[in-house]
């Protein structure tokens, strides 16, 4: 063979390795930017709505999420307990009656591909349902399902829910969709586990308001006052998720209004660094670099903190470095001191 056609079949394997490339990097950035969708709902969300119908809007955010980056046709998605009860679903069939509902879920998890993916923890990709065991076609079923795909929503070994993808035509998803939607469902599982714990946060404080009203009834006052410290301790952290050279991810409510802006300013301020008085900057940000880049796991410094309008409030900073999508973030928290 001669050098010209030798440089030929490198040059095509050189493209052709570029090509794969850039798939990649896309596929990381959409998943990127879905993760990022979801973290600003799920604030929006914390401050619209409350308990259930806080969950519900997030799990309706998440089947959009996923139609949208599979193009699916349409979708199911069940959120599920620590013992594999389902507690909260959408229907791709859309609103059922409670009956009906609870039958359709116990026959989808018992028999169909949601139970396969849920016994299995690991995602289900079904290129022709007609050839596929896994696949149940349920009774007055009212849209056709050629090919589908079934993801597993993971926190840990733990699965919070278990999202279901189909479409019309066979060998709609690919297996790139399919890794897709995985990497995808680390972010949804973040989202669904904080949705998740805020509710049974707002349930015990529902809880404990009744407990209270029951206590003074029987002049228990001092325990009330201690407990009432302790929730408004709690309500003055902030929370945030940090990217890149001190990006911010996601920030909590609490957070922008800690600092004076709104959420929005806020997520789209440059740096972190912006929140932080010109004398310390240096120092913050040397400490963040070295959380990021792995010299040290966790993050933790004092330093004056710089209102929107310039005022400076003295703050403490915790946070741990962690991976999501393949990248290193901080998630941690912030308290005036």
């Amino acid at each position: 063979m001669s050098d010209r056609n030798k440089s030929y079949e490198q040059l095509i394997a050189e493209v052709a390795l570029l090509r794969r490339q850039v798939i990649k990097l896309k596929m990381t950035k959409m998943a990127f930017d879905a993760q990022h969708q979801l973290m600003r709902t799920f604030a929006t969300t914390l401050q619209a709505a409350r308990g259930t119908l806080m969950v519900r809007a997030m799990l309706q955010q998440i089947v959009t999420i996923g139609t949208k980056l599979t193009r699916a046709e349409s979708s199911s998605l069940f959120l599920l307990d620590t013992h594999g009860v389902v507690t909260e679903s959408i229907l791709a069939r859309g609103a059922t009656l409670r009956g009906q509902k609870q039958r359709l879920i116990g026959q989808v998890l018992d028999k169909g591909l949601a139970g396969w993916v849920y016994r299995h923890r690991k995602l289900g990709l079904i290129t022709d349902t007609i050839e596929d065991e896994r696949w149940l076609t349920l009774p007055n079923q009212p849209y056709t399902v050629r090919s589908a795909l079934g993801v597993p929503i993971l926190m840990g070994k733990e699965v919070l829910g278990i999202l279901t993808l189909t479409h019309s035509q066979p060998g709609h998803f690919s297996p790139e969709s399919a890794h897709l939607m995985q990497i995808t469902a680390e972010s949804m599982a973040l989202v669904l586990d904080n949705a998740r714990l805020y509710h049974e946060r707002q349930q015990q404080e529902l809880d404990l308001e009744l407990k209270q009203d029951q206590q003074k009834t029987t002049a228990q006052s001092g325990q009330s006052v201690t407990q009432s410290f302790s929730e408004k301790e709690f309500s003055r952290i902030g929370i945030y998720i940090l990217f890149g050279e001190g990006n911010f991810l996601y920030v909590n409510p609490r957070l922008a209004e800690t600092f004076g802006y709104t959420f929005g300013e806020l997520i789209s301020l440059e740096s972190v660094l912006e929140l932080v008085c010109l004398d310390n900057r240096k120092f913050v940000e040397q400490q963040i670099y070295s959380c990021i880049q792995g010299q040290s796991k966790n993050l933790y410094c004092r330093f004056k903190g710089q209102r929107k309008d310039r005022s400076l409030i003295n703050v403490e900073v915790y946070g741990n470095r962690t991976k999501l999508y393949g990248r290193f973030v901080i998630i941690g928290a912030l308290r005036v001191i």
